[in-house]
């Protein structure tokens, strides 16, 4: 999370457009990929030039973008394998081999995954979590909501690292990992030093005058933050409404 905030520092044209302009334009993205049915895969072929193109303007790494990516597949994995087993009707042949309905929905699950994920991980990787705030305020979104956004999405690391100093001390001292028998010890001591950790970050921030309101900082939209929610919306919807390959037929 450290490194993909970092990258949100960077700048590039993708970088200097607005938040919400890239908020909005992520959405309508997601909403059309996973507008599609699920046996409909060739339609979703074109959306993969997003993320793509997106990756190369913000000179964002692929392997730290598909890192991140991995986590979700096995999610997409065990439910598209339930498609595979409970929907077992023939669909089309391919050669001697036959494809089910199930192994097609498996298939656009996966891409349906990969290209939603990895729109979000863009997202996070070209703005930072501050101005997505900013513009979320600017929505009239309650602040009470956003504060909880800002403050999971800042704090989930030091929780993270509170869980491996306490790993590493279990492992220090017994020698091996931790025993089955002492995860609910293990888990309720982690909970205990967490809203420890917890008190004390809301006495400092108290001590700085926080006031429980979340007040940041947004500039507004320029033309070509206008341009660029314009093109994706209209890209989305051409690609969601028409197939590519009969579009390209009547062009060429």
């Amino acid at each position: 999370m450290y490194k993909m905030e970092m990258l949100a520092l960077k700048d590039s044209a993708v970088h200097r457009l607005h938040p919400a302009a890239k908020m909005i334009a992520t959405a309508a993205y997601v909403v059309a990929v996973i507008s599609f049915g699920r046996y409909e895969i060739e339609g979703l072929i074109p959306f993969f030039f997003y993320p793509a193109i997106l990756m190369a303007l913000s000179e964002t790494p692929y392997n730290m973008v598909l890192k991140r990516l991995a986590i979700s597949l096995p999610f997409a994995l065990f439910g598209g394998i339930a498609n595979i087993i409970f929907d077992r009707g023939i669909m089309f042949h391919i050669g001697a081999v036959a494809v089910s309905y199930g192994v097609v929905s498996f298939v656009s699950i996966f891409i349906k995954t990969l290209l939603t994920v990895s729109a979000v991980l863009i997202l996070v990787a070209t703005t930072e979590i501050s101005d997505m705030a900013g513009s979320l305020k600017r929505a009239h979104i309650p602040d009470i909501l956003i504060l909880q956004l800002v403050m999971t999405y800042r704090y989930i690391s030091f929780m993270l690292d509170e869980a491996r100093t306490m790993h590493n001390s279990y492992v220090l001292r017994a020698g091996h990992g931790i025993k089955i028998s002492d995860i609910g010890a293990f888990i309720g001591q982690f909970l205990m030093r967490s809203m420890d950790r917890a008190d004390r970050v809301h006495i400092a921030m108290r001590c700085k005058g926080f006031d429980g309101r979340y007040d940041p900082a947004s500039d507004k939209m320029r033309r070509c933050d206008i341009v660029y929610i314009l093109m994706i919306l209209i890209l989305s919807t051409a690609f969601r409404m028409f197939n590519i390959y009969d579009m390209f037929s009547l062009i060429f």
